[in-house]
């Protein structure tokens, strides 16, 4: 259970009683991670945890990512606040 909604890892697939959502394995991995920390998480904590990318490059992986899941989820459950976004990250709401 993930607030809302149930996750169903076999299949990858978001849902709640009206709407069901496919995910990506990364999108699947994201929303776990994010549902287990206890405080917001930082982008290079999901690039290591997540993406296991250890390198201080710079890159938007994990934003696009982020943006793409939530625009998903905004399509399906009209929800704008599955993943919220503060100085310190990101968090499942």
């Amino acid at each position: 259970n993930i607030g809302n909604y149930k996750l169903n890892l076999n299949s990858r697939i978001i849902y709640n009683s009206k709407n069901k959502l496919d995910l990506t394995e990364k999108e699947a991995d994201i929303i776990l991670y994010l549902n287990k920390a206890l405080k917001p998480v930082s982008v290079a904590e999901l690039q290591k945890k997540v993406w296991d990318h250890h390198s201080k490059l710079d890159t938007h992986t994990v934003e696009t990512h982020i943006y793409r899941l939530r625009k998903k989820i905004s399509t399906t459950f009209n929800n704008n606040n599955f993943i919220k976004s503060s100085k310190s990250g990101y968090k499942i709401n």
